[in-house]
C-alpha cells in the first residue's frame, strides 16, 4: 500500500444547511432546563427561540406570535398532545409541530399512532437543525399557498372595484394588514365600502375560516355594548350567555364607528387589543380572548383624543393599523367600472340582460359631485333601473336623483326630526315627483304598491281610486317608466 494515498479520502466537512433568517421556534416543555439544552444549538444556529411551561400558553404565545415551528418537550401526562395540534390545525396556523423524543424510544409505536411528527432529542446538533430547517421551510410553504388561495377566494376584494391609483393602494394595504395581527382602523368618508374593506382583510388573513363579527356602536349605549361584548357580571361558577367576543373566537371583531364608544368602555377594548384579554368585573382573573379588532370611523379621531371623548392610548394602538379608504371623488375614473358592476349585479338580480349606459348618461356620472360616494351611485343605478325596463340609461333616466331640485332640502331633513317624519317627507317627495302616480312611486321607493297606499292613508291622501288620488305622471318624467300590471288582489288592497 502506498503511504502516500490513504484508503479513505478525508472530504472536507460539510457546512450545515443554510438557515433561513426570521424562523421563529418555540419549546413546549415543563423543564426549563431541558428547554435551555435544546434552545442553545438553535440560537446559534440563528433561531428565535421562544419558551412555553404548557400547552395552554403555547397557544396564546402561538396567536400572538407567527410561528414556524413548535417543539413539544416532556410535559405532564394531564398535557393533551393531540388536543394541542388539532387546535393549531383547527385555528388554521401553519405552524409545524414536532415531538422530542429520546432514541431508546423511538421503537415505541405509541408514538406514531399519535399522528405527530417526531424529532430524536438528545442527539445531533447537526441532525436537530437539519429536522427543524426543514419543518420552517414546509411552515413557510403551506403559509405562502394558504395566502395564495385566500386571495383567490376573497370575493370581498373582487368586490373592491377600480384600477385607479388611489384603489391601487387600497389593495395594497389591504393585503399587507392581512398579513399582520395587530388592530387595525380603517377611515374614510360614508360611504365609500369601510365594511368591504374590513371584511378583505379578514378573508385575506389567516382567520379567513372563523368568523367576522360586526357590531354597530352608533346605535348601542355603553351599557349596550357592554354587555354585547362581555355579557352580564354573573357569579363565580353561574353559566354565562354567549358572547359576541365568544362567537368571534379565533376571527375578526369588527367594530362600526367606533368614535361612539364610551370611554369606559374604551379602557376594556384596549386591553382586548393590547393583551388579548380582560379581567372578570368580580374576581379580577384574566380572562383570554383570541380575537383581532377592525375598526372603522368617518370622523377624525384625533379631533375627539383632543377633546377628551377618546382615549390617546386607543388611537395609539389603532396608529399602526390605519388605512385611509378613498373617496368616489377621487377615483372618479372608476366610475365607468363601478357602473357596470352595479348593472351586471342588477341583470343577475332580475334574470334579464345588462343595460347599458349611454356616452351622455356615463359623462354626467363622471361630472356628479358624490358626496355619497359609492353607496349613493349604487342607489342612483337601482332607482333608474326600477323606472325604466328598456336597455338602455339615458340622461333623463339618471338626472332627477342627481339634481339638486327644490325637495333636496326637505329631504335632508333637520335636527331633532323623527324617523318617521323623515319618512313622511322622502315618501310625500317621491309621491309629487312622480306627479301623484302611486304606480312608479312604489317602484322608486323599492316597496310594494300596498304598502304605499296604507302610508298615504295615514297622511290624509284619498283612497286609491278616489277623486284627485293618482293623477296621470308627466311625460318628461316618467315617460321611458314600464307600465307594471299588479295583481287583483294589490289594486283591491290598495
Amino acid at each position: 500500500m502506498n503511504m502516500n494515498v490513504p484508503d479513505v479520502i478525508p472530504f472536507t466537512r460539510r457546512s450545515p444547511v443554510a438557515v433561513e433568517t426570521g424562523i421563529t421556534i418555540l419549546v413546549v416543555t415543563s423543564d426549563m432546563q431541558y428547554a435551555d439544552r435544546i434552545a442553545q444549538p438553535l440560537q446559534s444556529a440563528g433561531y428565535t427561540v421562544k419558551r412555553s411551561p404548557n400547552t395552554e400558553a403555547a397557544l396564546h404565545t402561538l396567536a400572538a406570535i407567527p410561528t414556524d415551528v413548535c417543539l413539544l418537550g416532556p410535559l405532564p401526562e394531564s398535557e393533551s398532545l393531540v388536543g394541542f395540534t388539532s387546535q393549531v390545525t383547527h385555528r388554521g396556523w401553519a405552524t409545524q409541530v414536532l415531538q422530542l423524543i429520546p432514541d431508546n424510544q423511538l421503537s415505541d409505536g405509541s408514538y406514531q399512532q399519535r399522528g405527530i411528527d417526531i424529532c430524536p432529542w438528545p442527539g445531533p446538533t447537526s441532525l436537530l437543525q437539519t429536522i427543524v430547517s426543514t419543518a420552517a421551510q414546509k411552515s413557510r410553504l403551506c403559509a405562502e399557498n394558504r395566502r395564495l388561495k385566500r386571495q383567490i377566494a376573497n370575493r370581498s376584494v373582487r368586490d373592491m372595484i377600480g384600477r385607479s391609483p388611489a384603489m391601487q393602494t387600497l389593495r395594497q394595504q389591504v393585503q399587507w394588514q392581512a398579513e399582520q395581527s395587530g388592530a387595525v382602523l380603517l377611515c374614510g368618508e360614508s360611504g365609500v365600502g369601510l365594511e368591504t374593506a374590513a371584511q378583505a382583510i379578514h378573508e385575506s388573513s389567516r382567520r379567513a375560516h372563523r368568523p367576522f363579527i360586526k357590531i354597530d356602536c352608533r346605535v348601542l349605549s355603553a351599557e349596550a355594548l357592554d354587555l354585547e361584548l362581555w355579557g352580564p357580571v354573573t357569579p363565580v361558577g353561574a353559566p354565562k350567555p354567549t358572547t359576541r367576543l365568544q362567537i368571534a373566537d379565533g376571527g375578526t371583531l369588527f367594530l362600526d364607528g367606533i368614535e361612539c364608544v364610551a370611554l369606559p368602555v374604551q379602557r376594556r377594548l384596549l386591553a382586548l387589543i393590547r393583551q388579548q384579554r380582560c379581567e372578570h368585573p368580580i374576581t379580577g382573573e384574566p380572562i383570554r380572548y383570541d380575537v383581532r379588532v377592525i375598526a372603522c370611523t368617518t370622523v377624525k379621531l384625533q379631533a375627539k383624543v383632543d377633546a377628551g371623548l377618546f382615549r390617546s392610548d386607543l388611537f395609539e394602538a389603532f396608529r399602526a393599523g390605519v388605512v385611509d379608504v378613498p373617496t368616489l371623488r377621487e377615483r372618479a375614473e372608476d366610475v365607468p367600472s363601478l357602473a357596470e358592476h352595479f348593472l351586471q349585479r342588477i341583470a343577475l338580480k332580475e334574470g334579464r340582460p345588462m343595460r347599458v349606459l349611454t356616452l351622455d348618461a356615463l359623462n354626467l356620472l363622471r361630472e356628479h359631485h358624490w358626496p355619497g360616494n359609492i353607496r349613493e351611485m349604487e342607489n342612483v343605478i337601482t332607482r333608474a333601473c326600477a323606472m325604466d325596463w328598456g336597455s338602455r340609461l339615458t340622461v333623463p333616466m339618471i338626472e332627477p336623483w342627481l339634481a339638486k331640485g327644490p325637495h333636496s332640502e326637505e329631504l335632508a331633513g333637520t335636527p331633532g326630526m323623527t324617523l318617521a317624519e323623515m319618512e313622511r317627507k322622502l315618501i310625500e317627495a317621491t309621491f309629487e315627483r312622480y306627479e301623484g302616480n302611486r304606480e312608479f312611486t312604489a317602484k322608486a321607493l323599492q316597496i310594494g304598491i300596498r304598502t304605499l297606499s296604507g302610508k298615504l292613508r295615514e297622511y290624509g291622501y284619498p283612497p286609491r281610486g278616489g277623486p284627485g288620488s293618482n293623477r296621470i305622471a308627466h311625460p318628461s318624467t316618467v315617460a321611458a317608466a314600464p307600465e307594471r300590471t299588479f295583481t287583483e288582489n294589490e289594486s283591491r288592497a290598495a
